[in-house]
């Protein structure tokens, strides 16, 4: 029997996979979905979904199923805390722009491929991929599984961080450089007031820890290693358990009792790879970088990129053209969309790793405005709001002004001085 020759095939099930199937299978076009595991499969990840991936799951149907379920909680209250450990909390219940939620990933994930299903994408799970070809004559691809031999016009990788395949055909050239923890806490078993908290722990910058509840008072507690400061991926164990032993205010935050489940982990490739196309070939979510390299943050990018493949290829087919010149329109699409903004993130990274001042003085500045000043800030971290808009008065100018005082008190200031002097 002749193996069915698809438009499309996806390598990868996850957000971006999934999210990608379901834009071409409301196009009609002929898409097979193919992934390692079988759904429900679990993922490690911090589980927070910000504004800009919830629309992507409301189109789907997929955001109103989870609420409806009781599978989401949406993070209202909460903050960070800065390296000095200055606590900035709000309610932000009436931020015009949305307020992220919290879902396990084993129950989002398997949501969108259902929907992608639903939309008429053919799913094949447990199947392990090690290979791909192209063939030049005839025009298409081939994935291999085993034995088992998948065939497509075009082929879309979304193969995770270490993108094996994209790796194998020499696109993608390095290793992910950064890692993140994910450990559950036991709901009932913590004094946790409020619904998200970020520690910018200073010997963890430009990476940070975060507690997110989750609708049964179950908690997330991850600890993100991104490069630019002095943690590096192989602390990653000893810093996720020091903070939970050492840091007074998580202590403080969880209470004595709790039960805590062992520490899981996860790579992760940050701000985009130079070229994610090919003939006949795109390649999304992790695999393509698509992840913040100042938050960490890769659900919305993962889905947003996914939706800007869909595009490509659907100009693509109506067009008849598959070679990279037509193809590399997508990097145009998801470049001009977030992944302009990357470069920024990771200066601001860079920054806030030399300078853990900035980081208390907006902690400060937030403290003594209104709420509006604490929005502002929040849409700009969860991608609301461009990063230019910290070049706007309202939060430049005291923003500035608390920084300077910070660096003066902490590093310049007579009694600093005298403090190291004595070596007190």
């Amino acid at each position: 029997m002749t193996n069915p020759l698809y438009d499309v095939a996806i390598v990868g099930a996850g957000p971006a996979g999934a999210t990608c199937a379901w834009y071409l299978a409301k196009q009609d076009i002929r898409v097979l979905l193919l992934d390692k595991a079988k759904f429900p499969r679990d993922k490690f990840c911090g589980d927070a979904v910000i504004p800009r991936a919830q629309r992507h799951l409301k189109r789907m149907g997929v955001l109103d199923q989870m609420v409806e379920a009781g599978e989401c909680l949406f993070t209202t209250s909460g903050g960070f805390v800065s390296p000095a450990g200055i606590e900035c909390l709000s309610d932000s219940t009436e931020n015009p722009s949305g307020t992220p939620m919290s879902v396990k990933r084993i129950i989002m994930d398997e949501r969108i491929v259902r929907a992608a299903q639903s939309a008429g994408a053919e799913l094949v799970e447990e199947v392990a991929i090690d290979k791909v070809a192209f063939d030049e004559q005839a025009g298409t691809w081939s994935a291999h599984s085993g034995s088992k031999r998948f065939h497509a016009r075009t082929l879309v990788l979304a193969d995770g961080a270490h993108s094996k395949l994209a790796r194998s055909l020499g696109i993608v050239q390095n290793s992910p450089g950064a890692i993140c923890s994910r450990s559950f806490i036991e709901g009932g078993t913590h004094s946790f007031e409020t619904d998200g908290i970020c520690y910018m722990e200073r010997d963890l910058l430009p990476g940070y820890a975060a507690i997110f509840r989750h609708p049964n008072d179950e908690l997330n507690f991850c600890t993100y290693i991104i490069p630019g400061g002095k943690a590096v991926p192989s602390d990653l164990k000893v810093l996720h358990q020091g903070l939970l032993d050492q840091n007074s205010i998580v202590r403080r935050h969880l209470g004595s009792g709790y039960k805590i489940e062992p520490m899981k982990g996860a790579w992760l490739r940050l701000g985009g790879i130079p070229k994610s196309y090919a003939d006949n070939l795109l390649i999304i979510g992790d695999a393509a970088g698509h992840i913040d390299p100042l938050t960490g943050e890769g659900i919305q990018f993962a889905m947003e990129g996914a939706e800007k493949a869909a595009q490509t290829l659907i100009e693509a087919f109506r067009v008849g053209r598959f070679d990279e010149q037509f193809l590399s329109a997508y990097q145009d699409k998801w470049h001009k969309e977030f992944g302009s903004k990357f470069g920024l993130a990771e200066k601001a990274s860079q920054l806030m790793a030399r300078y853990p001042e900035l980081v208390d003085s907006m902690a400060k500045v937030a403290n003594q405005r209104d709420d509006e000043f604490f929005f502002a800030w929040a849409d700009i971290m969860m991608g609301e709001a461009p990063w230019s808009a910290f070049l706007r008065p309202k939060l430049a100018i005291p923003m500035a002004a608390a920084a300077v005082r910070e660096l003066w008190t902490q590093r310049f200031s007579p009694s600093r001085r005298r403090v190291a002097a004595t070596g007190a």
